[in-house]
């Protein structure tokens, strides 16, 4: 009973200092002999520094689906033997360090065509290959 009224007390302030001004708690850390400036220097600091990461994070994700789509399209088009996508795999394995380890296309699978294509532009990719598909 005594932990459940504590906790809803605590509920309340916290649901108070969300919505209030936080003026009233600023002068109370100040009272405590606590810095207001470096307390919020610090809090600014590691937002930018999380914000910064999560958007690291978002955009590796993001590249790993292109990456994934792009390269399913490529092995669509080789199953299929669709002319551009194939040429412009082989283009790619002839300007790169590839050239003795992918010789015969059929036999790529997901995975190669990844690690061929990895290094490229693959939203330019993914346009020229749906383009292809049209």
């Amino acid at each position: 009973m005594k932990n459940n009224f504590i906790k809803k007390i605590d509920e309340a302030i916290i649901s108070k200092i969300i919505e209030g001004d936080s003026s009233a708690y600023d002068e109370i850390l100040k009272e405590q002999g606590y810095n207001i400036n470096e307390i919020e220097n610090y809090a600014n600091k590691n937002f930018r520094k999380h914000s910064f990461l999560l958007k690291g994070l978002i955009n590796k994700q993001k590249d790993l689906v292109l990456l994934e789509k792009a390269s399913l399209l490529l092995h669509n088009a080789i199953d299929k033997n669709i002319d551009k996508p194939i040429s412009y795999l082989r283009n790619l394995i002839a300007n790169n360090q590839f050239q003795v380890q992918y010789r015969n296309l059929d036999n790529l699978d997901i995975e190669e065509i990844k690690e061929i294509i990895k290094d490229q532009n693959l939203l330019e990719l993914l346009e020229q290959l749906e383009d292809d598909q049209k």
